[in-house]
């Protein structure tokens, strides 16, 4: 069942029973009115007219009011009884000198009237006065039946007019339905309106745009993943078919007996041979570096940066790395110290490659407020704004300096970036042709150490 028919059932029947206790009360209520009334007629009845049977010896022809019965109990048994057309009152429940009580007719009379009787005795004599209460109840019954109707119309009514308004008030939660309807068709762009946020469609509406909004985030951002995913798999298969096919085509030169020169053959297919396999190695540090938890502890940044230069300086013989420490206190971070390690190392290492062979690289390393920066600058050929803005791609080379000739994969800034991001920092680079090229790393600095 829809929930506005529901809520329709729900109004109607609290109504009802609403209705139900109300008329019940009123007719109570009323019931006791007109019974104390008719009490009130007993008593003064009996106190009165019905208190002197002598008038009734004396005169016959006199009667009490036709809807009235008055019984006289003589000592000596005799009984004379006014107004018993519609069969006298059952006087065997009757308490002499009691308050008036409701009794049926004498049985055996086919009579069902009811009689509202109270009874006196005085100097021998026991009066009874009875009153019928078929009016009474007449009046009643007609009340109760005026309230019946009155109820019925009053939840028609309200059945109309609850199933209007609640329809009405429904009309946001149809307007939901249509958007889940729509986005489920694959707009995600739609949105439900937007309502005052004091109420509970509102609040709905809030919840439901910001969940959707998370939702096309998610989506979003998972076929860009699936984009980047393929792209990399492209380039990734790009990159290794390149020497493979390399390494096959002097193996067929060399099988074909084009060439006689088996060194030069052999050195060309170790040359591809190494580059696929720094290739390998690159790709799979990226997958390292994106996906495998930090070994994170309190971390010595200049001591990372010395032993970075240093082990820089061993690998380019003859080429200057410098590290000035401009910091205050021990520039100390949260992370992992081989991974940042890594960063640095990849970092100088594409300054002296791609820098020039005169190029030199100097780190320097403050803080910043709650970060401490360190910033690796090379005084090289630097890079163009276009090529400095995709920098951190994979795979990505500019071919003026670097080209395959250098031996790089393309890798190691989108490595060193990734590694950075997940230590919660942020690298960027700035660079002028001619003039080098500078990164910049801001890592969050542990608070409690000085």
């Amino acid at each position: 069942m829809p929930l506005r028919t529901w809520l329709v059932v729900i109004i109607v029947a609290v109504s009802g029973l609403g209705l139900a206790a109300s008329s019940v009360a009123v007719s109570s209520i009323m019931k006791e009115v007109v019974y104390s009334r008719v009490d009130d007629d007993l008593v003064a009845s009996l106190d009165g007219w019905a208190s002197s049977s002598a008038i009734f010896r004396a005169n016959p022809s006199a009667r009490p009011p036709s809807d009235y019965s008055v019984i006289k109990i003589y000592e000596d048994g005799s009984t004379i009884i006014f107004n018993d057309r519609n069969g006298p009152p059952n006087l065997s429940e009757v308490v002499i000198g009691g308050p008036p009580q409701t009794v049926g007719s004498v049985p055996g009379s086919g009579k069902t009237t009811e009689w509202r009787v109270i009874a006196e005795a005085e100097d021998g004599v026991t009066t009874v006065v009875a009153k019928e209460l078929d009016r009474e109840q007449n009046l009643l019954y007609r009340l109760a039946l005026v309230q019946l109707t009155i109820s019925a119309l009053v939840l028609l009514v309200m059945g109309l007019l609850g199933y209007f308004f609640i329809r009405r008030a429904m009309q946001p939660l149809r307007e939901v339905e249509r958007t889940a309807g729509a986005i489920a068709a694959g707009d995600l762009d739609r949105r439900v309106p937007q309502w005052p946020r004091e109420t509970e469609v509102g609040q709905l509406a809030y919840a439901l745009n910001t969940m959707l909004a998370r939702l096309q985030e998610s989506v979003e951002s998972a076929r860009s993943k699936e984009e980047q995913m393929r792209r990399f798999v492209g380039d990734a298969s790009h990159e290794l078919r390149t020497p493979l096919t390399s390494v096959r085509g002097y193996t067929e030169l060399y099988r074909s007996g084009a060439t006689g020169d088996v060194d030069r053959v052999l050195t060309k297919i170790n040359d591809e041979s190494q580059r696929m396999s720094l290739l390998v190695e690159d790709l799979l540090a990226l997958t390292r570096a994106e996906g495998s938890r930090l070994d994170k502890r309190p971390v010595d940044l200049l001591e990372t940066s010395l032993a970075a230069a240093s082990s820089a300086r061993a690998a380019f013989a003859g080429r200057t790395v410098t590290v000035a420490n401009e910091t205050s206190s021990i520039p100390v971070v949260d992370g992992d110290p081989a991974r940042l390690h890594q960063v640095l190392l990849n970092l100088i290492t594409n300054g002296l490659v791609h820098g020039g062979p005169e190029a030199s690289v100097g780190l320097t390393l403050w803080l910043d407020g709650d970060d401490v920066v360190v910033t690796v600058a090379d005084d090289g050929r630097g890079m163009a704004p276009e090529t400095a803005a995709h920098i951190f791609e994979r795979f990505y080379r500019e071919d003026s300096s670097r080209s395959r000739t250098s031996g790089g994969s393309g890798l190691g800034l989108a490595i060193a970036k990734s590694l950075v991001e997940q230590h919660g920092g942020r690298i960027r680079v700035d660079s002028v042709e001619g003039e080098g090229s500078t990164f910049t790393i801001r890592l969050p600095r542990l608070q409690d150490r000085e």
